[in-house]
């Protein structure tokens, strides 16, 4: 049985590792990023001008944003109008795993662009926005400046905010125990889900075993990016990507290692 790495955050590991093992993996898990909800006055910019009508369209990043967007709207009783506001404007999420999490809190999807990137959520939106339509990104506070400067181009107002943070976590077994593994030729496959993750993970195995030690015991085996961002971390870090899927989801992530290993 072929054992896969999945390097995810944590609040992402019941249905990650779920999934892996309906589809034959044997899974090892650990995320090396720590998540955390930002309360910031801009936060609150975007609230109050959603709700008095000065926001044309809002665009969700993950559904993590989705999660930490709702869970600060809780904190202070404002979620159902904010949504109700929500619903009367234009709401693009960046893929179907960032719809699916807005449906569930009753936020109407209004588009979901062919290619789940920043890219192409750009490229989707050229037919949509008007010149000098104020548009609201929701992301974490390492997102990709790709969004803003796109519709800047297109002429949009743009403000963008940062619902939740992601920070280097202190190393857990499960993290500590992928590193000596790594080491001893016991993983067959990676699953890198973002760029940030993919980098602090080589960092921190770099740091305590060595860069050509670590780096070589891991180039060895199959490595699988989400996405282009992440395998463009990846493949600047000094790694060969083997399987990066058509669409950025995990499930195709998953299908895409499933395939590379078929043909093999």
């Amino acid at each position: 049985m072929t054992k896969l790495a999945i390097l995810r955050t944590k609040d992402k590991k019941e249905e990650s590792v779920q999934l892996a093992q309906e589809m034959g993996f044997e899974v090892i898990f650990a995320s090396p990023l720590e998540l955390a909800e930002v309360d910031s006055a801009k936060f609150w910019q975007f609230v109050d001008e959603l709700e008095s009508g000065k926001v044309d369209l809002v665009i969700l990043t993950s559904s993590t944003a989705v999660k930490f967007m709702i869970q600060l709207l809780n904190k202070k009783g404002r979620a159902e109008g904010a949504v109700r506001k929500l619903n009367q404007k234009g709401i693009i999420a960046i893929g179907p795993i960032t719809a699916d999490a807005a449906k569930r809190e009753w936020i109407k999807v209004t588009a979901i662009p062919e290619k789940f990137t920043s890219e192409g959520l750009v490229q989707h939106l050229g037919a949509m926005l008007r010149p000098g339509d104020r548009v609201w990104v929701l992301r974490s506070d390492k997102g990709s400046e790709v969004i803003s400067k796109g519709l800047k181009q297109l002429d949009a107002i743009v403000e963008e905010v940062a619902v939740y943070s992601l920070e280097r976590t202190e190393p857990d077994r499960g993290l500590l125990d992928i590193w000596y593994q790594t080491l001893d030729g016991r993983i067959d496959a990676y699953a890198f889900t973002s760029s940030m993750s993919a980098e602090t993970f080589v960092h921190g195995g770099e740091e305590r075993h060595g860069m050509r030690k670590f780096g070589t015991a891991l180039n060895g085996k199959i490595i699988a990016a989400i996405g282009e961002p992440t395998r463009k971390a990846l493949q600047d870090l000094g790694f060969d990507v083997d399987v990066m899927p058509e669409k950025a989801t995990f499930k195709d992530l998953l299908l895409a290692i499933r395939g590379h290993l078929d043909k093999k």
